[in-house]
């Protein structure tokens, strides 16, 4: 999963897990949940009373100056006992064995995707040590969050909804943490478009009418910086934020985690302070004190990085989270561990050891003293999350429409490398026209323009100059390496919604792809293959793993769409103009293998492949997987199950188009030359159909996005619109 989602320079996974056992976890946990009551307190002061900036211990100056402190979210009411959700702290062990603090995140808490991601790859690489060892489980941790998330947001006798808001983070790992703790905690993930405030109440923008008023939201976990998050109270911001989220929030009808404006606790003015403000307002010693200059920190044993054989000790700092529960606050037993030396930065999974006299709780059984959860579990059913928002429907929509894309170039490529080749050999004029016909056919699919067009295709070295850059420029709209970039960049987004078991996938076509433009000797239409085979292995995740909801029937239709298209300007480029018999008979091959139709042509034919007849197989054969008949009846039932569809006349009118032209198509008819002699490089019907069927078919696809999301959010900035 990380070599499919982050750069090649991001930190490495050190093996060798940074354990802590019973003592050092109960002083810690200990001092973080004192921490974050501390926290708490500060919060509901400083938003409130303000009675902590009336003594001297407090730093006033630092605090009111602060831009963090926003004095428009005070006396915003919180629902429970507390108004902080969660809280990640940086300790460090230095070599006396105390711990101290070096930094708190509040504003923006982050670690539970990585932290669970990382016993995941630990547990998988070493599978003996991590069975043998007793130490505690982290599933239970979360399934105690979202039983008291759900108590906390139920509202008059129905469950709340809470959803989580993150940003396009540009940082990969940043983003997948996010998605993880969305997943853990069971609620959808959404961006600042897809919520509106209105009449004090937040509602998500549902795929559909900008009139449907939408699903109410009890609760927000926010994991953007509140900064970003209101224009109107806030001031403007780079994400056009939430207008009104501020009053939404005053009016008590969602609540924000964590609240508006917790970055002042971040001030590190104010964390030096703590240990004064909790003899203040606790009456008690800060456990857990910041750190002093100079901080000497202990060494945990680690792999060498500089690649010896033997352990070495490491300096680290470990990244702890805790989140509220209905009781309190709750430490997650486990974490990320950070190298903290000039070595290369490594990540360590941090395991917490069960003590000797403590049974250890069988995977997927509750931890001791959970088990009166069950009970707050069964009070209340959890209604039905939305399907998904509108940004999330334009992006399974994208999703399925890049995934064809790279399948449809990857296979497209292959076919005429294979059949390029095979004609090298040959000297005669049609071997030289087929040639030409099949690579200008690749630019004019890919739109990569000019291309092959513009190339002088005697010359070797353009030519393979050409190819490379088709397999591996991810700056240039249409190739392979860009449309795999844009279907990981939407697959990132999708973290929720699909299934654990592609990101291997995803892992193994990266490699693949980096490799396309390295020296290794195995063949490109080899690599090419191993491409293809990931489109397939991809799809079948999905297809196996994905409810058959809006999202399939999205995904659906930007597949069929996307093929529909390719096919289009396939059958375009190469039977456009008349050739000769024996150019055509090369065409019609290649044709054949792109569309993998040559089998149910021999079957259905009995004879060599001619241009005609293929024609004919694809435009009406609906057994045919790659056929355009296949996709119309398919994109047809997936516009079916849409919701609202049939009143809908703007998704009826283009696909009735688009069925009645194909229907009227005639494949010798099609390919008849327009001056009516079959010269060399005459042109076809075809073209001005093929033309006329591909605009219906954008206008389909327009008033897709229109229906069911908006069309700003419909085009990704990674993609180009049209094939």
């Amino acid at each position: 999963m990380f070599a499919a989602d982050v750069p090649s320079s991001a930190p490495v996974v050190d093996p060798v897990p940074a354990i802590l056992d019973a003592e050092d976890w109960s002083q810690l946990s200990a001092g973080l949940v004192q921490r974050m009551r501390l926290l708490d307190a500060l919060h509901a002061d400083l938003y409130g009373p303000r009675t902590v900036l009336a003594a001297d211990v407090a730093p006033v100056a630092q605090l009111l100056q602060d831009p963090a402190y926003l004095r428009t979210a005070t006396g915003i009411p919180s629902r429970g006992n507390h108004s902080l959700f969660a809280l990640t702290t940086t300790v460090a062990r230095t070599t006396d064995g105390s711990w101290v603090v070096l930094e708190d995140a509040v504003d923006v808490p982050d670690g539970a995707g990585t932290t669970l991601e990382l016993r995941r790859v630990l547990s998988r690489c070493a599978p003996t040590l991590y069975r043998s060892t007793p130490l505690r489980r982290l599933h239970p941790f979360f399934d105690t969050i979202r039983t008291s998330l759900h108590q906390r947001t139920r509202s008059e006798g129905r469950a709340g909804r809470t959803v989580v808001l993150t940003e396009d983070s540009e940082d990969p790992m940043r983003g997948f943490d996010h998605s993880w703790l969305a997943n853990l905690l069971g609620a959808p993930m959404v961006s600042v478009g897809d919520l509106r405030t209105g009449s004090g109440t937040l509602t998500l923008r549902l795929p559909g009418l900008d009139s449907d008023p939408g699903d109410a939201v009890d609760a927000l976990l926010r994991l953007v910086p509140s900064r970003l998050l209101d224009p109107l109270d806030l001031g403007p911001t780079p994400l056009g934020g939430v207008t009104g989220l501020v009053e939404a929030a005053r009016c008590g009808d969602v609540e924000i985690f964590n609240p508006l404006g917790a970055g002042l606790l971040e001030n590190p003015d104010l964390r030096a302070a703590l240990p004064d403000l909790c003899r203040q307002l606790f009456h008690e010693d800060l456990l857990l004190r910041p750190a002093e200059p100079g901080l000497e920190q202990a060494g945990w044993l680690s792999m060498d990085p500089a690649g010896g054989d033997e352990l070495i000790e490491r300096p680290l700092v470990l990244r702890l989270l805790v989140m509220g529960t209905e009781d309190g606050y709750e430490v997650l037993p486990g974490g990320v561990g950070i190298t903290a030396d000039d070595g290369p930065e490594a990540l360590k999974d941090v395991w917490v050891t069960v003590p000797e006299t403590s049974a250890v709780p069988a995977e997927g059984e509750p931890e001791p003293g959970t088990a009166d959860q069950a009970p707050a579990a069964a009070r209340g059913v959890l209604t039905a999350y939305p399907a998904m928002t509108r940004s999330i429907g334009s992006d399974l929509f994208w999703f399925g429409r890049y995934l064809e894309r790279v399948d449809s170039t990857a296979r497209l490529l292959r076919a005429v490398l294979d059949t390029v080749n095979d004609l090298d050999a040959e000297r005669g004029p049609g071997a030289r026209t087929a040639q030409a016909v099949l690579l200008g056919a690749v630019t004019d699919v890919t739109t990569t323009y000019p291309g092959f067009r513009g190339l002088d295709l005697d010359s070797h070295e353009a030519v393979s100059g050409e190819i490379e850059s088709l397999l591996t420029s991810r700056g240039r709209p249409g190739t392979l390496a860009q449309s795999y970039a844009a279907l990981t960049h939407t697959t990132r987004t999708l973290r929720d919604l699909i299934s654990d078991d592609i990101w291997p996938v995803i892992a193994r076509m990266n490699q693949r792809l980096r490799a396309l433009g390295g020296q290794d000797t195995q063949p490109v239409e080899q690599r090419l293959t191993d491409i293809v085979d990931g489109c397939l292995t991809l799809s079948g995740a999905v297809a196996d793993s994905m409810p058959r909801n809006l999202g399939w029937d999205l995904t659906e239709a930007g597949r069929k769409i996307e093929r529909t298209m390719g096919l289009l300007a396939l059958l375009r480029a190469v039977l456009g103009h008349r050739r000769t018999r024996a150019a055509e008979a090369r065409i019609a091959g290649a044709v054949a293998l792109v569309t993998e139709s040559g089998a149910s042509y021999r079957r259905a034919y009995h004879a060599a492949i001619q241009p005609e007849l293929l024609l004919e197989l694809l435009l009406t054969d609906t057994t045919l997987p790659r056929s355009i008949a296949f996709q119309l009846e398919r994109l047809g039932l997936a516009l079916d199950r849409l919701p609202d569809v049939a009143p809908s006349p703007e998704l009826r009118a283009p696909l009735i188009a688009l069925r009645s032209r194909l229907g009227g198509w005639e494949a010798r008819e099609l390919l008849h030359p327009l001056g009516g002699e079959a010269a060399d490089g005459a042109p076809t019907a075809l073209l001005e159909e093929v033309d006329a069927a591909m605009d219906t078919l954008r206008e389909l696809a327009t008033a897709l996005e229109n229906r069911f999301f908006h069309p700003s959010e419909s085009t990704s900035r990674w993609g180009i619109d049209d094939v």
